[in-house]
């Protein structure tokens, strides 16, 4: 059976000069690269590995000011990514809430854990998983020697990779799978949610892909480790929210068959609506927004197809085709949907948006790009039901989106147009009033993330420093 205590974690490599300790290297060098092996205790001759941990150490004390960007760009691997997702550029300070109160200090270095990797030919690879990142975490290159009373590391990562519909737990259960030979399946999330990680949905604002970011702090690594049944809750949840399957049979048919019409028709609306500013800019002409070019016959044709894949058994709810059309603003298909099937305007994404949020999103956007400024595809889905209240998964309502979007995408087409913004934007209000997140706009304590340039402007002012933009 094994045990954390029948572990032995050996490096094999780190990026040292033979001359210099570990301590010397990781004191001078902004990056250190380590290779560890771990056997079974009983292996005297380390014959069989039972797996192996790699990743990069990086001193946030060797980095100069506003340069941690350049030095995650210079790094091979997934080391640019996350360290530009997780921390900023100006002094290395984390960009997130959780791990700024779990103990995250940029005088303590930050780690990426690359790969990490078991025996699956093992009893329960997952438990062997699991005590082999327990003994790391506690070891020498994460909490340090005892002789200097504190963590070396305060902030670690790591990128999920092999996070599939194969390595599906159980449904809620809090049991995995077992493969055919009655083993449990090995499941890659659970030795680390096991062992304090978690996921951080602030990081899914930034990017859907930022998902696969799982961190912890000091304060979530020195916890006891966890039951595998009481993490799988977790695990699912994580799991529903990085799900990139699309809609398939049926449902993907309809799906494919609306996005075809409305990228079409988005594409000549853009060259219209980009031949029309060109000449307003020039003074030859007044600037007139581009209509919905989706002609008559492509609507009986889609609403035909349409018909029959649900009478085979489709869902337009199900294949969140009514996304597609309030993203592309294509009016006419948004109607269409909306008439055979009124319940998808409730219909929530992956990302927890509602096609309200959807639309919301993409009004600035439209002003700014290709000059739309009618809000009919927000006035049908409200007609159709759909609530302002609605959140998606980072708390966000479609006003807070639209807010937020607005904010960084001011321009000569949507200035003109301010009245019907501040129209819209009143149309968006929720009726219990914007969520803390919507106040946020995305940043500062309610999003989640840390917005460090009131305390930055504090000191300054304090120290007598000239101004600095900051680089967050």
């Amino acid at each position: 059976m094994i045990t954390e205590d029948s572990i032995i974690l050996v490096t094999i490599s780190s990026s040292e000069d033979d001359s210099d300790t570990e301590e010397d290297v990781r004191w001078g060098r902004p990056l250190t690269n380590y290779n560890i092996k771990f056997y079974h205790k009983n292996d005297k001759q380390r014959k069989k590995e039972l797996g192996g941990i790699s990743g990069v150490s990086v001193n946030r004390q060797a980095i100069g000011e506003h340069g941690y960007f350049s030095t995650f760009d210079e790094y091979s691997g997934d080391l640019e990514w996350v360290g530009c997702s997780l921390l900023e550029n100006k002094l290395g300070r984390t960009r997130l809430q959780s791990l700024r109160q779990a103990g995250d200090d940029p005088e303590f270095d930050f780690f990426l854990i690359e790969s990490f990797w078991v025996d699956q030919d093992q009893h329960d690879p997952c438990a062997l998983a699991t005590f082999a990142l327990r003994k790391f975490l506690h070891g020498d290159i994460i909490k340090g020697k005892l002789d200097y009373g504190c963590w070396y590391v305060s902030s670690i990562a790591y990128a999920l990779h092999d996070f599939g519909e194969q390595q599906q737990p159980g449904s809620g259960t809090g049991k995995r799978k077992r493969e055919d030979d009655g083993r449990p399946c090995y499941d890659e999330a659970i030795p680390f949610f096991r062992n304090g990680f978690f996921q951080d949905v602030a990081l899914l604002q930034q990017n859907p892909d930022n998902g696969r970011i799982l961190v912890a702090g000091i304060a979530h690594m020195d916890q006891n480790l966890k039951s595998e049944a009481s993490v799988m809750p977790a695990i699912n949840s994580l799991r529903n929210r990085l799900s990139t399957k699309k809609p398939t049979g049926k449902d993907g048919e309809i799906l494919n068959r609306v996005q075809r019409i409305v990228n079409e028709s988005d594409q000549i609306a853009f060259e219209q609506s980009t031949m029309s500013m060109s000449a307003a800019m020039m003074g030859n002409a007044i600037y007139q927004r581009p209509a919905d070019p989706t002609t008559t016959q492509q609507l009986q044709s889609l609403r035909r197809d349409l018909t029959k894949l649900v009478g085979e058994g489709g869902s337009i709810a199900r294949s969140t085709a009514l996304h597609v059309a309030c993203e592309k603003n294509s009016i006419k298909v948004v109607k269409l949907l909306l008439e055979l099937d009124a319940s998808s305007a409730k219909v929530k994404d992956r990302m927890g948006r509602t096609p309200l949020i959807v639309a919301a999103m993409n009004a600035c956007g439209r002003r700014t790009i290709n000059g739309i400024d009618e809000t009919q595809v927000i006035d049908n889905l409200l007609n159709a039901g759909a609530r302002k209240e609605d959140a998606d998964n980072v708390g966000l309502t479609a006003y807070g989106h639209f807010k937020k979007y607005f904010k960084r995408m001011p321009s000569m087409a949507s200035l003109q147009h301010n009245t019907s913004l501040t129209d819209l934007e009143h149309k968006l209000y929720p009726p219990g009033g914007p969520t803390a997140m919507d106040f946020s706009s995305g940043k500062g304590g309610s999003s989640g993330f840390v917005d460090y340039k009131p305390e930055d402007e504090e000191h300054r002012r304090l120290m007598g420093d000239s101004d600095d933009d900051g680089d967050y």
